[in-house]
């Protein structure tokens, strides 16, 4: 049973009764929004339509539905369209709080958006103070901005809050922080504008301290509770605290907070839901992408004597500035953001904020907001919306207004018994049949969850009627099933004494509960868990009841029985299975190869669950499972069988790796193309060959002998096979080679190209053809260049041989050319004068004249002649210097001259 007290405090300044769904729905940031469940609970919003980096707000009507928000610019209505008239508003999406709403105290259609400017650069206007008014009555239900932008101060802060002044006559307090009179300027002074059943007073209550000078307008401000303190950030001026008395509007008791460490900028306040604690988001101001940010997290007791010296470090992080705000759930949240325009996609959250220090239980990412992104700003409310009297007490003696429970268990709403008092209970705003000062549940279900109300009116009617309330949220509980788990016994040389290691956890029929093992009755009774529940060894031969508790994520839990069974298992001498596979690389000097584990558990094993284990020790636990393809050397391993956690028997499988086919064969082979096929063979001692054609053949071996002819040129694949005999099968074992058939032939001619008649005559040669091929004049000395240079005049035979050996081509040729003398003297030696080179095969037709220096013909002689003996008309001709012209057949015309000598 859990008893929850409403702690009743009475206090000067009088409370008010709200509607319990003003604050259920918020939306800020880039497009981002959360809900806040009857159970305490939040769902993230992601049908929002403001885009602001700071300011925002956001009212619902008493029953948690949805009104409208507006980024102190665009109003937008329940169903997120823009409201008739609501554009155009004088706030600022980078205005710390840019806009504020108050309900009007004496019309329920009413709401008024007040809102504070800023200047963003230079030429940007700071429109001060407005309010605006919207009437929900118009539109079919939907709204309209019936008044805009009514000026109240010309200039002031980025920052306003509101609390109500009384329950006599509803009024409300705005609060705001600029110059006496409303001009640019130091900020020194408070004004309050009351709200009340006629309207907004414009004459402001006006708080003015001497020093303040206040002249960072950045920061929020923020009203306890119970609306008697005041916090307010001022950026680079400071900390600041207050006493607020609601029945005036005045400000007393300034007090300045020191920040400690390095990030001394204040932004975020707020209040514990108790007003005893001031929770402060500071940074170090840094600006831009690429800055340094780093801010912090602080905790203030405002029961201190000394409030600075109290300061304690919640979370220190290098994140952006943050907004904090107190939820209706009595949680505080908090933004996150990386930079001035970079948010990010969660809240943080101080789930106990009325406890000191670490018990407030600060968490960082809490909060999921799905695709949208929080940036700095966060709504802020009438802080009267959150004074509701916390009726749960903690253990320590501290109060709370949420609870979670687990199925099952009973609860105990329970006030101060006041003489004459009337008590009116409800739950999620329907009333509860009871008029005293408790409510219990003996057996809460999840029905049972939900916000939990009382209103108390005491008997004297000047005090105002006081507000208790309680967040309950009810978790499952989990089912608890009996748990079986069967296990082999393989330990060597002992394995049919019915004492086994069991891994307690392969029971576990849930992975999303926790689950912690007791060895019996006495064990859970005490919380004395096994230590090592996955290596338990069992003390009670073959059959043993263990205890345990399921935990699921709500910390409820269940209690089950797991009975454990130890079955014999003693080994054959024999292996119960061989499995067979060849060597995957020959040429490693090992033999190793993979096993498909997964297909041999299918085939031998149908319907079982298998697991593969290298050692017998690893059976028993399942620990180190072997991969469903398994690559090892000849080697022994096991295999546990089992069927939902049953072990039904262990196996010991051989794995025998079996060599495969190492050979070497050239990568290459030449075929003559004009000649006849080649011959490969094969290495020998081999089982069986394959021959096959890569690429280009008809599917089918070219051969299976040990050798192959082959006549064309491509790809082809010898593949060698073993052959191996074992049970039942043979097992072929096979290693493949691929090489090439490159093309050879003899040389064709396609030109021999001659630069004759000169002083350094040269020949070169081109031929085509798939051969490697050398050159020669002689057909005896060869050379790879297929030119030669100083050749004499004469007739030649080219050689052109194919290095690979599939033969010789040549083709005669001639060099012309011609001496540079004669001596026609009758020794036999150079008596006449001709055309070196020329014969009935090259050049027959040539024509030859010759001419004496002033162009006299002397002669013309054939190139198939006996040459010109120096005579003309039997008369000889003297020596000196004599010119020719030739006329070959190819159409070329060769001119020069030479000498002849007596």
């Amino acid at each position: 049973m859990r008893i929850l007290l409403l702690i009743w405090t009475f206090f000067l300044g009088a409370t008010c009764i709200y509607g319990q769904g003003e604050t259920s729905n918020w939306y800020f940031g880039q497009r981002a929004g959360i809900r806040f469940n009857n159970d305490g609970s939040v769902t993230p919003l992601e049908d929002g339509r403001i885009q602001t980096f700071e300011g925002c707000a956001t009212i619902s009507d008493p029953f948690g539905e949805l009104l409208f928000y507006t980024d102190g610019i665009t109003v937008y209505n329940r169903i997120h369209g823009v409201m008739n008239n609501g554009r155009g508003l004088y706030g600022d999406i980078s205005s710390t709080q840019s806009g504020i709403i108050v309900p009007d105290p004496g019309n329920p259609d009413l709401y008024y958006i007040f809102t504070v400017d800023t200047t963003v650069f230079e030429t940007d206007p700071d429109f001060g103070l407005n309010y605006s008014i919207v009437d929900m009555s118009l539109d079919n239900g939907l709204g309209e901005v019936i008044v805009k932008n009514v000026s109240l101060l010309n200039d002031c802060s980025e920052k306003i809050t509101a609390v109500h002044k009384d329950c006599s006559d509803q009024s409300i307090w705005l609060l705001t922080l600029s110059t006496p009179d409303g001009s640019p300027g130091l900020l020194d002074t408070f004004h309050a504008f009351e709200i009340s059943t006629t309207g907004i007073d414009p004459v402001s209550v006006k708080s003015t301290f001497s020093g303040l000078d206040v002249q960072d307008p950045r920061g929020y401000l923020k009203l306890s509770p119970e609306g008697d303190k005041v916090a307010c950030a001022n950026g680079i001026s400071g900390l600041y605290l207050y006493d607020f008395d609601s029945s005036t509007g005045l400000m007393t008791n300034q007090e300045k907070i020191e920040i400690g460490g390095v990030n001394k900028v204040p932004y975020g306040v707020e209040f514990s839901p108790n007003g005893e604690l001031l929770y402060v988001h500071a940074s170090n101001d840094q600006f831009g992408e690429e800055a340094q940010h780093s801010s912090t997290l602080y905790q203030y007791d405002l029961t201190a004597t000394d409030i600075s010296a109290s300061e304690i470090l919640l979370d220190k992080r290098s994140d952006f500035r943050a907004a904090l705000q107190l939820g209706a759930n009595g949680k505080i949240y908090r933004t996150i953001a990386s930079s001035y325009t970079s948010g990010s996609p969660y809240l943080a959250v101080i789930n106990n904020p009325n406890e000191r220090g670490v018990a407030a239980a600060y968490e960082h990412f809490a909060v999921n907001l799905g695709s949208r992104n929080a940036t700095q700003g966060l709504p802020p409310f009438v802080q009267s919306f959150f004074n509701k009297t916390a009726i749960i007490r903690n253990e320590d003696g501290t109060t709370s207004n949420s609870l979670e429970l687990c199925e099952g268990e009973g609860f105990l709403l329970q006030t101060d018994d006041i003489p004459g008092a009337v008590y009116e209970w409800d739950k999620d705003g329907i009333p509860l049949p009871t008029t005293g000062n408790l409510y219990q549940i003996t057996d809460a279900t999840d029905e049972d969850s939900g916000r939990y109300s009382v209103t108390i009116t005491t008997p004297d009617p000047a005090e105002c009627p006081i507000v208790g309330e309680a967040f309950i949220k009810v978790n499952p509980v989990p089912e608890a099933v009996d748990l079986f788990l069967a296990q082999c016994d393989v330990d060597p040389g002992a394995s049919e004494d019915g004492l086994s290691v069991f891994n307690l956890k392969e029971s576990i029929l849930d992975t999303d509960l926790e689950y912690t093992f007791f060895s019996g009755q006495q064990d859970l009774n005490n919380d004395l868990a096994i230590e090592s529940p996955d290596e338990y060894f069992n003390t009670v031969p073959f059959d043993q009841v263990l205890f345990y508790r399921a935990t699921n994520e709500f910390g409820c839990s269940a209690i089950g029985t797991l009975t454990l069974e130890v079955r014999p298992n003693p080994f054959a001498v024999q292996a119960d299975h061989t499995l067979y596979n060849c060597d995957e690389d020959p040429l490693n000097g090992q033999l190793i190869s993979s096993f498909d584990l997964q297909s041999f558990a299918a085939d031998q094993y149908p319907g079982v669950q298998l697991t593969f284990h290298e050692y017998a020790e690893d059976v028993s636990l399942k620990l180190n499972p072997l991969p469903p393809s398994y690559q090892s050397t000849s080697s022994l391993i096991y295999a546990r069988l089992e069927l939902d956690n049953e072990c039904l028997g262990v196996d010991r499988i051989a794995l025998e790796v079996l060599p495969t086919p190492i050979f070497e064969l050239d990568e290459t082979f030449l075929l003559c193309t004009d000649g006849s096929p080649i011959s490969v063979e094969a290495p020998a001692g081999f089982d069986s060959y394959r021959w096959e054609r890569l690429g280009g053949g008809n599917g089918s071996p070219l051969s299976e002998l040990s050798g192959v002819r082959i006549s064309e040129i491509g790809n082809y694949r010898l593949t060698a096979v073993s052959e191996y005999q074992v049970p039942g099968s043979t097992i072929r074992c096979e290693n493949s080679a691929d090489f090439q058939v490159l093309p050879s032939n003899r040389a064709v001619f396609e030109e021999v190209d001659i630069d004759d008649f000169t002083e350094n005559n040269s020949v070169q040669v081109l031929v085509s053809g798939d051969g490697d091929y050398e050159y020669s004049l002689d057909g005896l000395s060869y050379q790879g260049a297929n030119s030669f240079n100083n050749i004499a005049a004469g007739f030649y035979t080219v050689y052109v041989r194919d290095r690979n050996g599939c033969g010789i081509s040549s083709r005669e040729i001639s060099v012309l050319g011609y001496p540079k003398f004669f001596t026609p003297n009758g020794d036999g030696i150079n008596d006449v004068w001709r055309i070196t080179g020329t014969s009935e095969q090259f050049q027959p037709d040539a024509f030859i004249t010759i001419y004496d220096r002033y162009g006299k013909l002397l002669a013309q002689i054939s190139p198939l002649g006996e040459g010109w003996d120096g005579m003309l008309r039997s008369n000889p001709l003297p020596a000196t210097d004599y010119w020719f012209r030739v006329e070959l057949s190819d159409g070329r015309e060769i001119t020069g001259h030479f000498a002849l000598k007596r």
